[in-house]
C-alpha cells in the first residue's frame, strides 16, 4: 500500500469515528443570514400576521421581529447566530442551531426585555411540524425557553427553524393562554 493510501485510509477511519455532527459541515443553515431575508408568520387560531426581517446596517446585519426583542445585531458564529449586547459591549449567544439535543446555554441580552436571564435548551433536532400552509417542514430545530428570573403570564416558549428556510414557528405565552404563528410565506436573498 502507498504511503498516500495509507494516509486517506487512516483520514477517513477517523473522520467514520467522530460524530456526525462534526463532520458535516456542509450541513443546511438553519437560519440564513443576509440582507433582504423575510419570512412572515401567521397566527392559524387569529389570523394575525408577525414579520421577521434581515437587513443590512452599516454596522452589519440586523434581525427585526424576533418576540421578545428589539432590533438585534447579528453575525454567523460556524452553525450559531450571535447577537450584539450594546451594555456589554460583546457578542453574546444567541442562537445555537448547530448544538446536540439536549444542550442548554444562557442568553443575557441586557438591552432586551424578554433575552435577559435566559435559558434555552436545544429541545430537538428531528422536529416535524406543517406549515401555515399544511406543508410538512422535517428535521427542524426546536429551541425551547425558561427565563432565570421568571416573567408573569408572557414570554417565548419556543421557536422553530426549518433547514435551509430559518423561521419556521413561533410560541409565546400570553395572558390569554398560548399564542403560535406559523411560517405562511418567505424570501431569502
Amino acid at each position: 500500500m502507498s504511503r498516500h493510501v495509507l494516509v486517506v485510509s487512516i483520514l477517513l477511519s477517523l473522520a467514520a469515528a467522530l460524530p456526525a455532527a462534526t463532520v458535516a459541515s456542509d450541513a443546511p443553515s438553519m437560519l440564513p443570514l443576509a440582507g433582504g431575508n423575510r419570512w412572515v408568520l401567521r397566527d392559524p387560531a387569529l389570523g394575525g400576521t408577525r414579520s421577521i426581517s434581515i437587513t443590512r446596517g452599516p454596522s452589519g446585519l440586523v434581525l427585526h421581529g424576533v418576540p421578545g426583542a428589539a432590533d438585534l445585531r447579528v453575525r454567523a458564529a460556524g452553525r450559531a447566530v450571535e447577537a450584539w449586547d450594546s451594555a456589554s459591549r460583546r457578542w453574546e449567544p444567541f442562537l445555537r442551531l448547530g448544538a446536540a439535543q439536549g444542550t442548554t446555554y444562557a442568553v443575557d441580552l441586557a438591552g432586551t426585555s424578554f433575552w435577559r436571564s435566559l435559558v434555552v435548551k436545544v429541545d430537538s433536532r428531528r422536529t416535524v411540524m406543517f406549515d401555515a400552509r399544511g406543508k410538512a417542514l422535517r428535521n427542524c430545530v426546536r429551541l425551547t425557553f425558561a427565563a432565570r428570573k421568571p416573567i408573569a403570564d408572557a414570554g417565548l416558549e419556543e421557536l422553530v427553524f426549518a433547514p435551509g428556510i430559518g423561521f419556521a414557528r413561533t410560541t409565546e405565552q400570553t395572558i390569554a393562554g398560548p399564542r403560535v404563528h406559523l411560517l405562511a410565506a418567505y424570501k431569502l436573498s
